[in-house]
């Protein structure tokens, strides 16, 4: 009975996410060209009165503003990359890509707030006049623009790493607009001109702080660590909980894409016949794909104990067992 009300829920959860997925890639890729459009129009105005108001903060919101409009355009080459088939060379297809766009992105977002910085350690030390007025009207069109492609990109409720970097340039850049936008009605109601580069580098450390953690679970990606989502030892018990599953040995989890994962493992079972095993094994990706989203598993059955101790192989060693049997053949 437990089986058949997982293979229902199963075939539900198939059904939704395959009627669910096209719409919701489509919307996706019209979020991100109306935010390529809106930011090439935000940057053309903020730079022009940037330079008319000699505003900073207006100056590096149109860098960031040009930066979102590179990180859009790679996000949707990311997602034009992950629908393209494995090939003999790519054999888990090309779902990394957008990672490693997502990496691009936040360190880009690193280097422009450090130029930001310096720029403003430039205006502390020499103060220079800033338009408030014409400051806070450009600035206040830009983070309304900004918040309407983040609200279009977060309606599709995706979870997605590359998205997700790129909604940080988003909304860094809202932050940044409103902070100006501040700094505009300071600088009018009193004339105090530091204002427009300590909030430029308020927003900074903000921004930094957003992008780290976007590169930190990047490499955890990249270096091949288990995902945040999944608490292996939990696969680990929830495995050897099936019915006729021994033990558990060998196992790997790691990321494939943004929000999908793969599992490889050795499953000891009793010696039992091919069609037993297979049962068991279409149990355990069930039970992998509902209760961990891990959509992708290998499953090696073995009828005899393995010397190795605990679920975690030390590949090292394993090399050295094997190359060690070749010798004393």
């Amino acid at each position: 009975m437990r089986l058949l009300r997982k293979q229902e829920k199963m075939k539900a959860d198939s059904h939704n996410h395959d009627l669910m997925q096209p719409a919701q890639g489509q919307g996706m890729t019209r979020g991100l060209i109306i935010g390529i459009a809106l930011n090439m129009i935000i940057v053309a105005a903020e730079v022009v009165i940037g330079l008319l108001a000699n505003s900073l903060g207006l100056l590096s919101d149109a860098v960031h503003n040009f930066t979102d409009i590179a990180a859009l355009a790679i996000v949707w080459f990311a997602f034009a990359q992950a629908k393209k088939p494995p090939t003999p060379v790519k054999t888990f297809g090309y779902h990394r890509t957008g990672i490693l766009t997502a990496l691009i992105n936040s360190l880009v977002m690193v280097l422009v707030t450090a130029w930001i910085f310096y720029e403003a350690y430039q205006r502390f030390m020499s103060p220079q006049p800033v338009g408030g007025a014409l400051v806070m009207v450009t600035a206040g069109m830009a983070l309304v623009a900004n918040l309407a492609v983040v609200a279009i990109l977060r309606s599709q409720g995706s979870r997605d790493l590359n998205i997700r970097s790129a909604m940080l340039h988003l909304l860094g850049d809202a932050a940044t607009s409103a902070a100006v936008v501040i700094a505009g009605l300071i600088i009018i109601a009193t004339g105090w001109y530091p204002v427009d580069p300590l909030v430029s580098v308020i927003l900074g450390l903000a921004i930094l702080w957003g992008a780290w953690k976007i590169i930190e679970e990047t490499l955890e990606i990249f270096l091949e660590e288990a995902p945040r989502a999944v608490d292996v030892n939990r696969v680990v018990a929830e495995m050897k909980a099936e019915d006729g599953v021994l033990d558990v040995h060998d196992i790997h989890v790691w990321t494939i894409g943004s929000e999908l994962y793969a599992l490889s493992a050795h499953v000891l079972v009793e010696d039992i016949k091919v069609s037993e095993s297979n049962r068991i094994m279409n149990d355990l990706r069930e039970m992998l794909s509902q209760d961990f989203g891990i959509v992708h598993s290998t499953l090696e059955v073995e009828s005899s104990p393995c010397e190795i101790g605990g679920p975690y192989c030390d590949i090292n060693n394993h090399a050295v067992r094997v190359s060690g049997s070749k010798h004393r053949h």
